[in-house]
């Protein structure tokens, strides 16, 4: 295979250096042909045979000999060479197949089939054993604990089973919530797919597809599914068990440590002027970019992501219990502009290493902006297991400045609520919304105050300076500039205390808020 990928990469500089236009698919490599004939930056690397941990009839009081050889030599190795065929062409990287699964949206069907059919067979060839094994450990404790006792656990596992028409698998997964349940999936499919509703983390599986048994029990499927007790290999599913609930917890021990120790110094306050002016005023650059980074979130923090209502009523879709309990500040990073600065840069940095022209946007010219953003966000995807890796420094940067955001973020809104108060003449405001709520994300509102007109909402950001002229107030530093639907706009200055204006009178002139000085609510001297 490696041979094969170095050949095409010498037929692609010969066909370019001919005059044939056709261009290999990656943008990195658009970018390196465009120059000089390198070494390709990225490829996929090929995908390994597991060896069966025993010989093909050590299993025989489940299933025979000649089945089990089918079904290793043909069927399983089947998939993995299809799977490499099908990657081979692909622009994602070193990836293991384990991202490959969690990631399964981004491929083909072809992709999907064949993983699954090697990722599935991978687990299931060790959770067999030839030796006898009694349930025990924490996965038998768990299982007490989560279905009543063992036998109630057994009797559910294999009434899913039956229930499966057609090919398929049933599993017992490990939920994001860490609790134990029992599914069923479709074909080649795994509940670790980002594609799969609900899923999880598959700690034990039996495989359903006829060619598994049919040598041996016909049409007899209960029996195959009543045998399959007699060869689990417990101790590892103890350790797949014991090794996901301990890397969870690692990872937000790490994730942590990265926060509290590290330091925001990805970019200059220049630099995060000249993003912020880009992001507010081009939405397209924000849409464009929130998509894309929510993509990469899902697909890479697959086990803390949550769709919209699954981790509790009215939460957005996003990631939970990641370093904190609740929701993620890495959420935030689809919005963040001085994070957006921070990737910018650091992607710079490795574009320059390979004679690769840097990210650069002109901010008189949007579509050069639209080129640049599609160009940088390609090469974000193709390097993402290297940047939102938790040893990357690009990461703890961006990690460390969003919790540093996040946290001046609460003050504010704190500040403002006690200035709010006062202006509106009332004990009764009341703050809302908060890191992935519908009523904050969707609807703007950071909080309620009670009038004499009623109940009114109030979004609240923050205010670095402002200008008078010509009769109207233009202010500048009050981070994502976009349309809010509450009553107020409440801004918290440092020095100033809060303004607050009519909502109804909002203007957005070239990114910034722009209001007439009769929408100013409270006294201020200006």
């Amino acid at each position: 295979m490696k041979f094969n990928i170095l050949r095409k990469k010498v037929d692609l500089i010969t066909e370019q250096i001919n005059g044939n236009q056709r261009y290999p698919k990656t943008a990195v490599l658009n970018e390196i042909y465009k120059k000089v004939p390198q070494e390709i930056l990225l490829e996929m690397k090929e995908i390994g045979i597991e060896e069966l941990p025993y010989s093909y009839g050590a299993l025989k009081r489940f299933i025979d000999a000649e089945t089990m050889d089918i079904h290793y030599n043909r069927h399983y190795k089947g998939y993995v060479k299809k799977l490499n065929k099908a990657l081979e062409n692909k622009e994602d990287g070193d990836l293991e197949l384990e991202q490959i699964i969690k990631g399964i949206s981004r491929f083909n069907k072809t992709v999907r089939d064949n993983a699954g059919g090697a990722f599935n067979h991978a687990l299931f060839w060790k959770m067999l054993s030839p030796k006898r094994q009694r349930a025990h450990g924490k996965v038998y404790e768990k299982i007490k604990k989560d279905f009543g006792d063992f036998n109630g656990f057994r009797n559910r596992f294999e009434t899913v089973a039956r229930k499966r028409f057609g090919s398929g698998w049933v599993w017992l997964v490990l939920t994001k919530r860490g609790d134990l349940k029992i599914m069923s999936t479709a074909n080649q499919d795994n509940p670790l797919m980002n594609v799969i509703k609900n899923g999880g983390y598959p700690i034990l599986g039996l495989d359903l597809w006829e060619h598994a048994y049919y040598l041996k029990y016909k049409n007899k499927r209960d029996e195959y599914i009543k045998n399959f007790w007699k060869v689990i290999n417990w101790e590892f599913v103890n350790q797949l068990y014991n090794l996901r609930t301990q890397k969870k917890v690692n990872e937000s021990r790490n994730i942590k440590q990265v926060i509290s120790e590290g330091k925001s110094l990805g970019c200059n306050r220049k630099q995060v002027g000249f993003y912020a002016q880009l992001f507010n005023k081009n939405y397209n650059i924000k849409n464009r970019y929130k998509n894309t980074i929510m993509s990469i979130l899902k697909e890479l923090f697959h086990d803390y992501w949550y769709d919209a209502d699954e981790y509790g009523k009215d939460e957005l879709s996003g990631v939970y219990d990641f370093e904190q309990p609740g929701r993620s500040v890495i959420n935030k990073l689809n919005t963040n502009y001085t994070a957006f600065c921070t990737l910018v840069n650091d992607l710079n940095q490795y574009l320059k290493l390979n004679g690769i022209d840097p990210i650069a946007f002109n901010l008189d010219d949007k579509r050069q902006q639209l080129s640049e953003l599609d160009r940088f966000l390609r090469y974000l995807m193709e390097l993402r297991y290297r940047i939102f890796s938790p040893e990357s420094e690009t990461f703890k940067k961006v990690m460390s400045g969003l919790d540093i955001n996040n946290r001046s973020g609460d003050k504010r809104e704190v500040d403002a609520v006690k200035d709010l108060k006062i202006i509106f003449n009332t004990d009764e405001v009341e703050k809302e919304g908060g890191l992935g709520k519908k009523v904050d994300a969707l609807g703007g509102v950071d909080a309620y105050v009670m009038t004499p007109e009623g109940k009114k909402t109030v979004q609240i950001k923050p205010l670095s300076g402002y200008e008078v002229k010509d009769g109207f107030v233009i202010l500048y530093g009050t981070g994502n500039v976009a349309p809010y639907k509450t009553d107020y706009m409440a801004f918290k200055h440092n020095t100033k205390g809060t303004f607050v204006f009519d909502n109804a009178q909002t203007k957005i002139i070239d990114g910034k808020y722009v209001y007439p000085i009769s929408a100013l609510y409270n006294n201020i001297d200006l």
